[in-house]
């Protein structure tokens, strides 16, 4: 027979029970010190899980609120991907894009342009549209090193450095210091040689 506290809806539901009703619970403020409530149905385990197992409940998925502002009870809630759930985020930076609202990693992910890159491009006044879609060229970020600014084309002339090493770097998502500063590998380096 398994016990109650065995079943994976079980850590789920307490959890939800925590954040909301415990003070010292390291996650109330940001729940049950908002106002954030678990509806006097939920608040019994076995009618929390007769709807999650018919609501779709997998181990794999999380407990999310569609309101984020909303409270947990059968019509504000769903069972959804970490991803998902990391997009429904009350704290996410929602920005619009052809009449639709997108959190940054929304676009990211839709534009193929890193994030940081958005907020940069956004921090330096163009629109969103603009932000993700203007291509990338990293011969215009501005490199400051021992006091010293300058472009990564200038920094690769400086170090006599290869270019297209270290721009790949930077593409790759690399700090653009580490990548002028990391050593490059020298050698052959191709693993099936006849």
């Amino acid at each position: 027979m398994t016990r109650v506290v065995d079943n994976p809806l079980y850590g789920r539901w307490n959890m939800m029970k925590q954040r909301c009703l415990n003070p010292n619970n390291r996650k109330f403020q940001n729940y049950g010190k908002r106002g954030i409530e678990v509806c006097e149905e939920w608040m019994d385990f076995k009618k929390f899980e007769k709807w999650a197992l018919s609501n779709g409940f997998e181990k794999k998925l999380t407990l999310d609120r569609v309101d984020t502002n909303g409270n947990y009870e059968p019509s504000n809630c769903r069972w959804a991907t970490q991803k998902t759930q990391q997009n429904n985020r009350s704290d996410n930076r929602l920005l619009k894009h052809e009449g639709k609202e997108y959190t940054l990693s929304e676009l990211s992910e839709l534009s193929g342009i890193h994030q940081a890159s958005i907020v940069v491009r956004l921090k330096k006044g163009m629109t969103t549209e603009q932000a993700i879609s203007t291509g990338l060229n990293y011969d215009h970020i501005e490199i400051q090193i021992d006091g010293e600014v300058n472009n990564l084309k200038r920094w690769c002339e400086i170090y006599n450095l290869p270019y297209k090493t270290i721009h790949a770097r930077v593409k790759r998502g690399w700090d653009p210091i580490e990548a002028i500063s990391k050593p490059i590998r020298v050698g052959d380096y191709h693993r099936n040689k006849a």
